[in-house]
């Protein structure tokens, strides 16, 4: 009997798969040259932990789900992240004379021969998956260089260290995967960034305590601790974060600000860096900017759709005025840059003033402020206006003469774009006007005003129904009846619960009856009853559906909205 026959056969005898499915599997494999195993997992019949069990009980090598195992950081360390990554295989057991070691190949020989020569150790394999493997080694190693290295290493660590930053004003690019030799202050903040990168950090905190250094990551909206480092080597990790930013090493009392890309294992990432002179020693921010993936088609945001068909509209007009309002961290550049892209075409001339530009658009002229020289958002808006534009972004309307600017723009053939702080759509137009804008300018230059927030999604993999308090039930209006979802805390979402985010949206369009209201003075909260009477979605709304739905949870839906917006 052949291996892959006697395959077959367990995974029938562990009720995987029946007779009836293997042979279909085999009839319908895509490729002829698949085994039916291989035919099952395209099919999504069997899972890949699953094939490996039964592999398992073929071999007589054991199978382990790695899942719920916590690893022996000591003993996966004995062979290095760089090995780990290499022959994708984790230490899980170090004992005397062997060592018990996960690799998605158990028959691997050359993979077995490199770890018995790296540890000394005979080897006893297992068969684990891939893609557990990988999570293993970035809970293990974290990305991180041993800080023991750093510390008993002969690096000067104060303010000795003699790199010159690059005065050059173009862009720093830096590519850590060619530092894999380099001082082991180098490695910590490459370690530093790859880590944040894994665990889908927007910002990293470098902050500076009395005795002590925290460094912080901001997940899915939320600031989490993530580790302390020795206050002695926070100089040297601080001026090695300036000098691939582009900023003085120097100077210590006043903020600065830069930028880098760093190109990773990970992909390409720009990075920008802002410092700030505590009492404490220098607080380093940088925020993550994914290259790739940091634009999201307008479409794919998460948007209802018919509020996405009205933004569209707005969005496909040759002039007006879009507002996008929301807090700070609500996702506005996120669809700011959504529409850029949907209107990047090349058939229009599309000019920006942002500060900064997070992301660089083929086919765009992008600017950033920079006050120093004169270059406002103001002073930018006026110089782009002469620029033949057809499409302008401006990133934020700060100030009077900004947001008059716009609208003056808007009414003379322009499509603009801003942002405005405000609490939500309704309240973007009176913002306006409280601004010293005329409300008949208002009325006739708005197109469409979005107002957003960002929820946090429940984690795929360990959410499951429950019971939410009644009480809060009722004080947001949501019925008892649904089913709702929490995540209870898994290894994939480092037991929050909670992966990633989503948007809430609220898109109220120019109608002549919104006009009225505004033109007869009417308050944000009654042009924005009158919206929601004609078939606006509010953010309550869009969050409350969401919930229904399972994707985030009733305490989040909390969290987010505002108390003043549950009755509405």
């Amino acid at each position: 009997m052949s291996l892959d026959r006697a395959l077959n056969e367990i995974l029938v005898e562990e009720g995987y798969v029946t007779r009836q499915e293997l042979q279909e599997a085999l009839v319908h494999r895509v490729d002829s040259h698949d085994s039916v195993v291989d035919a099952l997992l395209r099919q999504g019949k069997i899972s890949v932990a699953q094939k490996l069990k039964c592999v398992g009980l073929q071999t007589g090598i054991p199978f382990i789900d790695l899942k719920n195992i916590k690893i022996d950081s000591q003993a996966a360390r004995l062979i290095s992240q760089r090995l780990s990554d290499k022959l994708r295989a984790i230490i899980l057991e170090a004992h005397t004379d062997y060592v018990v070691v996960a690799l998605q190949n158990a028959l691997d020989l050359k993979a077995i021969d490199e770890i018995a020569d790296e540890t000394g150790r005979r080897v006893e394999p297992v068969w684990a998956t891939e893609s557990d493997i990988t999570d293993k080694i970035s809970e293990v190693f974290g990305a991180f260089t041993d800080l023991e290295q750093i510390l008993n290493s002969n690096v000067q660590l104060d303010d000795s260290i003699e790199i010159e930053p690059d005065t050059d004003e173009s862009e720093n690019i830096i590519n850590i995967e060619e530092q894999t030799d380099s001082s082991p202050v180098i490695q910590f903040v490459n370690g530093l960034v790859v880590r944040a990168i894994r665990l889908r950090a927007s910002d990293i905190h470098i902050q500076p305590l009395s005795k002590t250094v925290k460094i912080k990551f901001r997940i899915d909206g939320v600031i989490r601790d993530i580790m302390e480092i020795p206050k002695e080597i926070h100089r040297a990790v601080v001026s090695r974060i300036k000098v691939i930013s582009g900023l003085d090493i120097a100077e210590r009392r006043v903020p600065q600000d830069g930028r880098a890309s760093l190109i990773t294992s990970e992909g390409e990432y720009d990075f920008r860096v802002a410092t700030y002179p505590s009492v404490n020693g220098e607080k380093i921010t940088i925020r993550v900017l994914d290259k790739q993936g940091g634009i999201k088609p307008i479409r794919h945001i998460g948007m209802d759709q018919s509020a996405l068909q009205r933004l569209l509209w707005a969005v496909d007009q040759s002039q007006g005025l879009i507002l996008i309002t929301g807090p700070t961290g609500s996702g506005k550049t996120t669809t700011l840059y959504g529409l850029l892209n949907h209107v990047n075409q090349g058939d229009r001339q599309i000019i920006t003033v942002e500060d900064p530009a997070e992301y660089q658009i083929d086919g765009i002229v992008q600017a950033n402020v920079n006050r120093a020289a004169g270059m406002t958002f103001a002073a930018g808006l006026k110089a782009i206006l002469r620029a033949d534009p057809d499409v302008i972004l401006v990133g934020e309307s700060r100030d009077p003469e900004t947001a008059k600017t716009s609208i003056e723009a808007a009414l003379t053939g322009h499509l603009v774009l801003t942002s405005l702080h405000a609490n939500d759509s309704a309240a973007a137009l009176t913002r306006l006007i409280e601004m010293g804008i005329e409300e008949f300018l208002v009325s006739a230059s708005v197109t469409c005003s979005v107002a957003q927030r960002l929820l946090r999604c429940n984690c795929k993999e360990c959410s499951e129904p429950y019971s939410p308090n009644p009480e809060l039930l009722e004080k947001l209006n949501l019925p008892t009846n649904a089913e709702y979802k929490r995540g209870i805390g898994c290894p994939k979402c480092a037991d929050t619960g909670y992966k990633g985010r989503m948007g809430i949206y609220e898109v109220m369009e120019m109608t002549n009856g919104i006009q009225k209201l505004l033109l007869s003075g009417a308050p944000a909260a009654e042009i924005r009853k009158f919206a929601r009477q004609n078939g606006m979605l509010t953010m309550m709304d869009d969050a409350a559906l969401k919930a229904q739905a399972g994707l985030t949870t009733v305490e989040e839906v909390a969290r987010v909205i505002a108390a003043e917006d549950f009755e509405s």
